[in-house]
């Protein structure tokens, strides 16, 4: 019989650590007490481990991006990197129906990547140093993600493995309208994830820990610490658990957080807002005055664009979409995260930040996938300019 190819967490396991211990070790991404590497090394000896070859290639490669990278304001997201298989239909099937799609692409995805991705892509003048906190497995779909990561400016940090030890899977099926319907695999990462595998120290530059609306309540401890040290947090609120979404919950959360993103559907389910959007929007300003204190609340409007509530109180800041011809919404919103937090990091007025931002997150609409069209400084000024243009010319 054939052997099976021993796991890191095997490894663990063996050693009595976590599975991020044994990564840091790997990867050469944190300091470890001697007794510890003891018992890593003997049992990576013992089970004939062999780490990927992409792992092999970190310890070489992390001090020179240390050195190139350390001045730049520091973007931590924890979160999802999946393999995306896109499928384009005419219409979302019914039930029992068989069609065939136009094609089936492999890309690139995960909410935490595509922010992630996103933040690295503006560069210069608001370059960040991106890093994904995230679970990945032992198969070659994870190591393409790493390496992809990679290419985009994104440093992965795998602290820990997924379940059935591959990366996690999605279906993303994108119909003619740019609607879209995402069909994804159960993914968590909890608070002890990061707090067992990342020394959380003060920076001598700014410094952000992002976390997806997924793990809020399981990160509860964790944004605690990353404040002590003199972080900022900032969340989107996509996949806020059920028992988030309540008003006390809600504004218990801005309190905590920095900055908060959050679509207008999902105000609107928190505090049963049923008015048109104007309406809406005044009745957001109106809740969000009487939370004190809380972080900046932006909220984001799909292809209206969106409003910025200032953590200081100060008067709301409205920004349009870009009009584009929409091809597939998918990552929209987290593109826009990530092209505000590059600017934010960097001191930008926030009116700067969600202006941008937008213009971004609708550059994305236009192309198939979440990272289809991942877009710099330089293609978002030359995108303001010609908007502006149409408008004048309107």
């Amino acid at each position: 019989m054939a052997r099976k190819r021993p796991t890191i967490a095997d490894v663990a396991r063996t050693a009595g650590v976590s599975i991020g211990t044994v990564s840091n070790f790997i990867n050469g991404t944190a300091g470890l007490k001697d007794g510890t590497r003891d018992r890593i090394e003997k049992a990576i000896a013992a089970l004939m481990y062999r780490p990927s070859s992409f792992a092999r290639s970190l310890p070489g490669r992390l001090p020179a991006r240390q050195k190139n990278l350390d001045h730049l304001p520091r973007l931590l997201v924890a979160g999802r990197v999946s393999v995306d298989f896109l499928c384009r239909v005419e219409v979302l099937p019914h039930r029992d129906d068989r069609i065939t799609a136009s094609h089936i692409e492999k890309a690139l995805g995960g909410p935490a990547a595509n922010l992630a991705v996103a933040a690295a892509g503006v560069g210069a003048p608001y370059a960040l140093d991106v890093e994904l906190a995230t679970a990945v497995g032992e198969d070659p779909e994870s190591d393409w993600a790493l390496r992809e990561l990679a290419k985009l400016g994104v440093h992965a940090l795998p602290i820990r493995s997924t379940p059935n030890n591959r990366l996690s899977q999605a279906i993303v099926i994108i119909e003619r309208n740019g609607s879209r319907t995402i069909i994804s695999e159960p993914f968590e990462l909890g608070e002890v994830d990061l707090t067992a595998n990342l020394v959380i120290e003060p920076e001598q530059r700014p410094a952000c820990l992002h976390i997806e609306g997924f793990h809020y309540e399981t990160m509860t401890a964790s944004i605690a610490r990353f404040h002590q040290a003199g972080w900022k947090v900032s969340l989107h609120s996509a996949g806020l658990p059920r028992s988030a979404r309540k008003p006390e919950v809600f504004t218990q959360m801005i309190g905590q957080i920095d900055l908060t993103f959050i679509n207008d559907v999902t105000i609107r389910e928190i505090f049963d807002l049923r008015a048109r959007m104007a309406t809406m929007i005044e009745d957001t300003r109106q809740i969000l005055s009487r939370v004190r204190p809380r972080g900046t609340v932006v909220l984001t409007l799909g292809e209206f664009g969106a409003v910025v509530f200032p953590a200081n109180g100060g008067p709301q800041i409205e920004v349009p979409a870009l009009p584009v011809d929409r091809v597939d919404a998918t990552g929209a919103g987290d593109s826009f995260a990530g092209i505000f937090l590059s600017l934010w990091l960097h001191g930008a007025p926030l009116a700067d930040a969600a202006r941008y931002a937008a213009i971004g997150a609708s550059l994305t609409t236009t192309v198939e996938g979440a990272q289809g069209y991942i877009a710099n400084f330089e293609a978002l000024k030359a995108a303001a300019m010609q908007g502006s243009t149409a408008m004048m010319a309107i």
